[in-house]
């Protein structure tokens, strides 16, 4: 019998080997799947999810359980009901990301021939060890609030869905209640980023991104494929899935833990490291590895087993931590409609530099009748509604987008609301889904400066990261990177963007690796301050580039500034810093400011003396010195040594 905890297991993947991790960002062999790297950072703040010696502990209390009471010998199949999100950027279904409902369905078709060991499908095994899971994946028929779906979730994100972060919020956005049904999500960004199919979410972690993750070419099984799809060998017999699904549902790699103790189940020998391709006799550990189990790394069309210690932790799972899905009505068919007309709200957002939002108001038809006409309402915050009345021909599941544009007048957290009325000239069935909405903070958020301040640590990889600082007609005005990957690693780099004239103003910070500078491979952010160090936006997590927009509506310097010319001296400064007017006309009062936007001193100014600041009490570093003059002001940077 292996004996290892999960919590040591992953102790021993993330924290010892560094070298591995550095070859995890530059060798596709080493991120094949995602889960490992995904699940220790959420374990920090989930203590008790899989991972951790609690959760270890309850799955063996009740394998204990159910081998005692003769529950794992019992037929009990357990049904899961599942929704597909298919994260697009408005291509046609079929092209792209925006893959068809039988490459979906595909996938569906082959984790069930997995999960059951069917007789006769590329799931079956002879294997003395092999065993029948005694799960099946069915799509959901009604939607959290008991409206009519086919399980598929087409989202048009609205980006090329590269960008990591962006899809993560969108994962965010999506999820049904992870209680009732296994989210999955299709993108395009899990396949295009080095070499990662796909990833899962061990049980209890966070509830807005549980469920399991893979990229589009690695999504279904070219087995059944209807010339429609779009995979890529040896990955296209839908196995990505059927491993992601594996980790959903309680399973680690069988390499896990290496010769020490491999996953943790006795009967599937314990592996030395991944095996890629079909290693056939292939021995490690002492004993020859199980290559066709779903949770090695071989090819796709070398997997056909689970064994029955992996099949007592699935049904510990199903028993415990995700008991939910077993008694979910989720795909239970609603009584058939007429008429049943939907409308969802997608590529919501605000223009940049404008006080314009725009939307795509999308209508779906999930009554039996083709939908020929509605009428289409919007409005801000209740306000005047805009209608539009929509014609067309849709069949049971089809959609169409409508793209609005709305000029908001009003400011702070709005809301933007769309429904949908008289559909085919009559009263709607359901009223679940005819309305939607989504909140936003008006565009036109300015700023008075004449100053933008950055300051940029970088992560593990500066030579990865890059900035530019552009004004409203695309010319660079300033920029940065990529930084020295040996000596600018986690490195605080300061920078101010001197403003000469009011308008809007971008600053784009790329990542190379598309991975952003948060938070895998090391502790990396940026801040954008005003000169009065009032936080414009702070971050780190995105992917291969982030914008933020500033539009500066004042340089916030009267004629007092333009005539007097204003500085700082010495600069660095020791004990004392001096401020220097022309004309011997002081100014009103200052405040010194850190480089958290934190008043640390603040001095009114009477006669010359007050000129001079006592610097000698303050830390080393950077700061910014505030100015005012009648309600005016500038700020100067210094530093203190």
């Amino acid at each position: 019998m292996k004996k290892i905890t999960l919590q040591h297991l992953l102790f021993v993947l993330f924290c010892v080997p560094s070298f591995l991790i550095a070859q995890d960002k530059n060798a596709t062999e080493f991120t094949k799947c995602f889960t490992d790297e995904y699940n220790a950072q959420l374990l920090e703040s989930n203590p008790n999810m899989m991972g951790s010696d609690a959760f270890r502990a309850m799955i063996n209390t009740k394998i204990a359980e159910q081998q005692a009471s003769g529950e794992l010998n019992r037929r009990i199949v357990v049904t899961i009901p599942l929704v597909v999100h298919v994260l697009h950027n408005g291509e046609p279904i079929g092209s792209g990301p925006n893959i068809t409902d039988a490459q979906v369905l595909s996938q569906v078709t082959v984790m069930n021939e997995d999960f059951r060991r069917m007789f006769g499908s590329p799931g079956y095994n002879t294997h003395v060890d092999g065993a029948d899971a005694e799960v099946e994946f069915v799509m959901a028929q009604r939607t959290p609030n008991g409206c009519a779906t086919n399980g598929i979730n087409r989202v048009n994100i609205c980006q090329d869905g590269t960008d990591g972060s962006d899809v993560a919020f969108w994962k965010g956005q999506t999820t049904w209640n992870r209680d009732l049904y296994m989210n999955m999500w299709s993108s395009k960004y899990v396949g295009d980023l080095s070499g990662i199919l796909g990833f899962a979410q061990f049980p209890g972690g966070p509830a807005a991104t549980d469920g399991v993750s893979a990229g589009h070419t690695f999504f279904g099984s070219s087995d059944y494929n209807d010339g429609t799809f779009n995979l890529s060998a040896p990955y296209d017999k839908g196995r990505t899935m059927t491993h992601e699904v594996g980790h959903f549902l309680g399973l680690l790699h069988t390499f896990q833990g290496g010769c020490a103790g491999g996953d943790g189940i006795a009967d599937t020998p314990a592996v030395d490291n991944p095996n890629y391709g079909c290693p056939t006799g292939h021995m490690s550990c002492g004993t020859t590895d199980m290559i066709e189990n779903y949770m090695d790394y071989t090819d796709d069309a070398c997997m056909n087993i689970f064994t029955n210690g992996q099949k007592a932790v699935i049904q510990a799972v199903l028993a415990s931590t995700r008991s939910g899905l077993g008694s979910s009505n989720g795909a239970t068919p609603l009584s058939p409609e007429n008429v049943d007309a939907e409308v969802t709200i997608e590529c919501f957002s605000a223009v940049p530099c404008s006080a314009d939002i725009s939307a795509d108001i999308k209508i779906t038809n999930w009554g039996t009748n083709t939908l020929t006409a509605a009428t289409i309402a919007h409005d801000v915050d209740g306000g005047s509604s805009t209608n539009y009345n929509w014609s067309g021909s849709l069949a049971y599941g089809e959609y169409d987008i409508i793209p609005v544009s709305v000029t908001v007048t009003g400011s702070g957290t709005q809301n933007f609301n769309a429904s949908i009325s008289n559909a085919n000239g009559g009263p709607d069935a359901r009223a679940c889904n005819d309305m939607d909405s989504k909140s936003f903070s008006a565009s036109g958020e300015t700023y008075s400066t004449s100053e933008i301040h950055l300051a940029l640590t970088t992560d593990n990889w500066s030579d990865e990261t890059s900035w530019e600082f552009k004004n409203e007609i695309g010319t660079v005005l300033y920029s940065g990177g990529p930084y020295n990957g040996t000596t600018d690693d986690n490195t605080t780099f300061n920078e101010t963007f001197t403003l000469t004239s009011t308008g809007c103003y971008t600053f784009t910070i790329f990542d190379a690796y598309a991975d952003g500078i948060c938070c895998a491979y090391g502790n990396g952010s940026y801040e954008l301050q005003t000169g009065g160090g009032d936080i414009i936006f702070n971050g780190g997590t995105f992917g291969a580039s982030e914008d933020t927009n500033i539009v500066v509506n004042s340089l916030s310097i009267a004629d007092y500034f333009l005539n007097n010319s204003v500085s700082l001296y010495p600069n660095p400064a020791t004990n004392v810093l001096n401020i220097k007017v022309t004309d011997n006309n002081m100014p009103d009062s200052y405040s010194v400011y850190n480089m958290l936007g934190q008043i640390i001193r603040t001095n009114q100014i009477n006669n010359n003396g007050d000129l001079t600041v006592n610097t000698s009490s303050l830390s080393n570093g950077m700061y910014f010195i505030q100015i005012t003059k009648e309600g005016n002001s500038i700020s100067l940077p210094f530093i203190k040594r």
